[in-house]
């Protein structure tokens, strides 16, 4: 028999209230593990031994995080509900609380995946498959109407505890005044960047980032610009290049992007474009100006529609065309990828000294020129 339509809306209320309380808890969890001082509960802490190792073998298990983060979401749900609960069921609301941690564990500079349901749960609401089994084991156990509220927040302050510990030390990204953001202060810094070594991270970020704002700027919302792990292949990652620019999922300009000589990028090229059906492949990359007329001759000869670019001339024009609000939102965008895409804490924070040392914050009215 079908819930009447009053009974419909009492139970989506009630899924809504429970998702929130879950979501809450969570961020005041993770809150009060990365404050100053840890909380007095850390000390005692110590999860059910029956899923001791379980839970450490999900936790640390680095190449599939999807996992970790679903667990805490699952553990705060049934916290959430305060009794028993099959959490080996994706909850009501789950698919939004776990794009609520992924989003909030980035800003806590601690790896995460966007949306761990979209990973391991999106056309199922059974999660306990076999896929991974101390995964399984914990979500059964954790599941079983026997186990009390002291267990399960033991063990999920013990989880979210392991995971807060991973956090990484990067400096804040500090706030801009958008007013100092002169071509001249953002093509400074991004000068500075590219003579840094930094295994080509600020060459590839920094262009994501730039093309990204250009986009924004120009209102072409149906444009989307991505890119990836630096350390990542084309292939490995399913893309076409280190950037991609796309409507929908359909693919419109891939960008290779190298801090080396552009010539290390022509191997490929021909089987990027033919296997990605594109008409068109761009390089940016180093030593371009310096190669004179042989960059064109050895372009002709490949056959194909190559474009090859400076990277830091083509930077440079990207940054003449933003407004100074579209400088800040690339800068912004800058600090995003290189504290999510890239394992190096010190390029992150180099980038915060640099965008600092240029004047770019929103102190340099209270600096001595």
């Amino acid at each position: 028999m079908s819930q009447e339509p009053d009974s419909q809306q009492t139970t989506a209320a009630v899924e809504r209230k429970t998702s929130i309380v879950a979501r809450d808890l969570i961020f005041t969890t993770f809150d009060e593990l990365l404050a100053e001082e840890s909380p007095s509960w850390v000390a005692g802490l110590a999860p059910p031994l029956a899923i001791h190792a379980n839970l450490d073998s999900v936790i640390e298990n680095t190449k599939q995080l999807s996992y970790r983060d679903a667990l805490v979401v699952q553990l705060a749900f049934w916290l959430a509900n305060g009794e028993a609960t099959d959490i080996t069921i994706r909850q009501e609301g789950g698919r939004g609380v776990s794009k609520a941690l992924g989003a909030f564990l980035a800003t806590k500079h601690i790896r995460a995946v966007s949306d761990s349901f979209q990973n391991i749960g999106k056309n199922t609401e059974n999660l306990a498959r076999g896929n991974l089994p101390p995964f399984d084991a914990v979500l059964v156990l954790g599941g079983d109407p026997a186990r009390t509220q002291q267990e399960i927040e033991s063990a999920f302050k013990y989880t979210c505890t392991k995971i807060a510990a991973n956090a990484r030390p990067v400096l804040a990204m500090p706030t801009l005044n958008r007013s100092n953001l002169t071509f001249a202060r953002v093509g400074s810094l991004l000068s500075q960047l590219y003579t840094t070594p930094s295994g080509g991270a600020y060459e590839q970020f920094a262009v994501a980032a730039l093309l990204h704002a250009l986009v924004e700027q120009q209102g072409e919302t149906q444009y989307r610009v991505e890119t990836k792990n630096l350390n990542a292949s084309d292939k490995s990652s399913r893309s076409a290049g280190d950037i991609q620019i796309l409507i929908g999922n359909r693919l419109i300009e891939a960008i290779e992007v190298t801090a080396n000589d552009w010539r290390e990028k022509l191997a490929g090229a021909a089987k990027t474009i033919k296997d990605n059906d594109l008409s068109r492949l761009t390089i940016v990359a180093g030593g371009v100006e310096a190669a004179g007329g042989a960059l064109f001759e050895e372009l002709a000869a490949l056959g194909d529609d190559l474009s090859v670019l400076e990277v830091r001339s083509f930077s440079l024009s990207m940054v003449s065309a933003l407004t100074r609000p579209g400088r800040a939102s690339a800068l912004q965008r800058l600090y995003q990828l290189l504290d999510r895409y890239q394992p190096n804490v010190e390029i992150v924070n180099a980038f915060v000294s640099k965008l600092v040392a240029v004047g770019a914050d929103s102190k340099l009215s209270h600096r001595a020129d």
